[in-house]
This record gives C-alpha cells, sequence and structure tokens, in this order.
C-alpha cells in the first residue's frame, strides 16, 4: 500500500480504516449523546465562501478556517517559513551541506550551487549514491522566493519513465514560471494548483499531485473536515480496495483477532455515493464505541493519472476533535442528525475549482 493510503487509512488521523462497511446500505439510527447547542444548518450557511486547494474549491459557511495540508505537484514544493530562511541560497545551501556530508565521495558527485531557472531562484545538482552516478540517475534541488515566501523543489531523473535530466530542469522551470503569490482568499480563474501562498499555473495536467486541507469552524470547534486528493497513485493491489471493502476486511480482522468488545464502530449510513454525476465513490457514517466520536468518510478509488478522476480522492469529517486527536474532547457541538445534514452539504460542496479534462459541469464550482 502506498504511503499516502497507509497515512489516510491508518488509525491515528480519522480512523478511516475502521470506519468504513461493506456495500449494504443501512437505514439511519441516531443516537445523540450530547446536547451542546451547535448552529442550525441554515444559520451557518446564511454566509458562505469559497475555499481553494490544490485543483479544488469547497463552498464552506463563511466563519470557516483552513489549514492547508501536505501538498505537492511534480516533486515541489515544500514551504519555508522566512524565520528559518531569509533567501533561497539559504535553503539551498543547508540541503547542499546535507546531501555533501552524506556523499562521502569525490566533488564530481554534486555541483555548486546556481542561479536561476528564474528571477529569485537557485538549483544544485547531485547524484545521491555511487551507482546513480553510473547510471546517470541525478537529484535537482531548486528553492525560490515567491512574496514573503521560500519553497524547496526536489526532483530526480528516471530512466523508468524516460525522464532525462534536461525535461527534470524543464519540468521544475515551467513550474517555477507558473508561480505567484496567492493570498488564500482571491479565488484564481485559470488552471493550475492553489497551494499555501502561492498558486502555479498549470494547464497540462501531466504531473503527479498530491493535495490535501482540512478545515474548522469556529461555532463548532470540535468538528473537523478534510479533502485528500492524489491524482498519480497506485491502485492496483491493495490501493485498490475501496471503503466499503476495506471495512468488511476490518471487521473480519476484529473477530479473527477477538478483540475485547469486537468491531468498535456502529453505522449511521454506508453505501455507494457518486458525487456530480462524475465520482463513483463510496461513503460510511460511523461511530466509535470507544470515544463516541463520529467518523464519516467518502473515498474514489479512480484512475491513475486521471485528473478528472484522480487515483484517490478522500473525505471526511470527525467530532470530538481536540488538540488534532479525533475522540480526545469529551462532549461534542453537534448531534448525530447535525452532524449527518452538515456533512451531506460540505460533500457536495467540494468541486472543481475550474474546469478540468473529463470533468461534468456539476463538478465544477466557477463554471
Amino acid at each position: 500500500m502506498d504511503d499516502f493510503r497507509r497515512r489516510l487509512l491508518s488509525g491515528g488521523g480519522a480512523g478511516a480504516a475502521a470506519s468504513i462497511l461493506n456495500a449494504c446500505a443501512g437505514p439511519l439510527n441516531m443516537i445523540s449523546t450530547t446536547k451542546v447547542p451547535a448552529p442550525r444548518l441554515d444559520d451557518l450557511y446564511a454566509r458562505t465562501k469559497l475555499m481553494c486547494f490544490g485543483r479544488y474549491a469547497v463552498e464552506l459557511p463563511a466563519e470557516t478556517e483552513q489549514i492547508m495540508g501536505p501538498q505537492e505537484i511534480a516533486g515541489g514544493f515544500k514551504l519555508f517559513s522566512r524565520k528559518d530562511f531569509m533567501n533561497p541560497q539559504q535553503i539551498l545551501e543547508s540541503q547542499w551541506k546535507k546531501e555533501r556530508s552524506q556523499l562521502f565521495r569525490e566533488p564530481e558527485m554534486i555541483t555548486g550551487i546556481e542561479n536561476g531557472p528564474v528571477q529569485n531562484a537557485m538549483h544544485f545538482w547531485y547524484y545521491r549514491y555511487e551507482h546513480a552516478k553510473r547510471e546517470d540517475r541525478r537529484w535537482l534541488d531548486g528553492a525560490i522566493a515567491i512574496d514573503s515566501r521560500l519553497y524547496l523543489y526536489e526532483g530526480m531523473t528516471a530512466k523508468s519513465v524516460n525522464l532525462s535530466a534536461d525535461e527534470l530542469f524543464q519540468r521544475m522551470s515551467a513550474l517555477m514560471r507558473g508561480m505567484r503569490a496567492w493570498d488564500g482568499k482571491s479565488v484564481p480563474r485559470e488552471p493550475g494548483v492553489c497551494i499555501e501562498g502561492a498558486f502555479i499555473h498549470e494547464p497540462t495536467y501531466r504531473f503527479q499531485e498530491i493535495m490535501s486541507s482540512g478545515f474548522a469552524f469556529p461555532s463548532m470547534p470540535d468538528v473537523h473536515f478534510s479533502v485528500m486528493s492524489n491524482k498519480d497513485a497506485s491502485t492496483q493491489d491493495e490501493n485498490g480496495i475501496g471503503l466499503l471493502e476495506s471495512v468488511r476486511l476490518a471487521q473480519r480482522d476484529a473477530g479473527v483477532l477477538g478483540l475485547l468488545g469486537g468491531y468498535p464502530y456502529t453505522f449511521l449510513r454506508r453505501g455507494k455515493r457518486t458525487l456530480h454525476g462524475l465520482w463513483e465513490g463510496e461513503e460510511v457514517l460511523s461511530r466509535s464505541t470507544r470515544d463516541q466520536a463520529l467518523r464519516f468518510e467518502w473515498q474514489l478509488v479512480g484512475q491513475t493519472g486521471n485528473v478528472a478522476r484522480p487515483a484517490h480522492l478522500d473525505i471526511s469529517l470527525s467530532t470530538r476533535v481536540e488538540n488534532n486527536r479525533v475522540g480526545a474532547a469529551r462532549t461534542s457541538a453537534i448531534t448525530d442528525e447535525q452532524a449527518v445534514a452538515l456533512w451531506d452539504r460540505l460533500l457536495e460542496g467540494v468541486k472543481f475549482r475550474v474546469a478540468v479534462p473529463g470533468a461534468t459541469a456539476a463538478s465544477v464550482a466557477l463554471g
């Protein structure tokens, strides 16, 4: 199972692996356990806004706060704070020293730091291992300043996908040329990806993209909503197992292992659910019998490399979240009925920001 799916399906985050079931859709079984007043859905959505990440936009209540998660396009771009480094050269000097100290070999295995390929950017090349030098498999590190933020790009040539050093450099160059500062509030109307602090114009859709974002609601402080997308991930073998089958297997394992108390979730709703006439996914709405937290999941296993139907698209909502831990809060600001209504509204609000090849009209926020 690739690293993205492993992180997502681990029990530590939203508990996705153990909060999904079989394809038989069951009736709603609401058991409210809290009496803390929560805002009515109509009041919560009286004012809304679009919030962006990657190629996506989500319609959310105006009060929503965004927490950007892991983001990557074609190997970049890792965000650094100006508190850590003042300019691209400092980032690369740190990277250069790290790689040079690990090489312990001849100087020609690593180049010096060079300017470019665009203004406010620098880069260097290196061979990570001796056999990589023999195979001419090189690594490229580049850094760029965009407004008040600094970003690191890391890439590697690969004969397996016919990516030469020149092609890798041109790839990084094109992405850097397409970068501009982004305030996180405006909604770009051109093809590309929104990352923290920057927008990257990218109309070819040919690169790997891993994008994620979380969302919090001040009026419901224990409720967290998140979306993750991995365009080019594998869907083979274990990576192709859907949400409903994952739960069936988890239930089976709980029985085989003889876990005390059995499978630790009850279900409010489960089954297949297609969004926007495009994403033929599956959902499971569950409650933990251990901490009473709600864990709602929707997942799509799509097609590797298909921007309209990414290999993995995963959406979740959790309650009783405190200090970034699901189940840590002793009470919740939302009832089961309110959570299901909110989930349905949030889920339908996840769309592409602008059209991508293969998208339906209903799946695009800015038509």
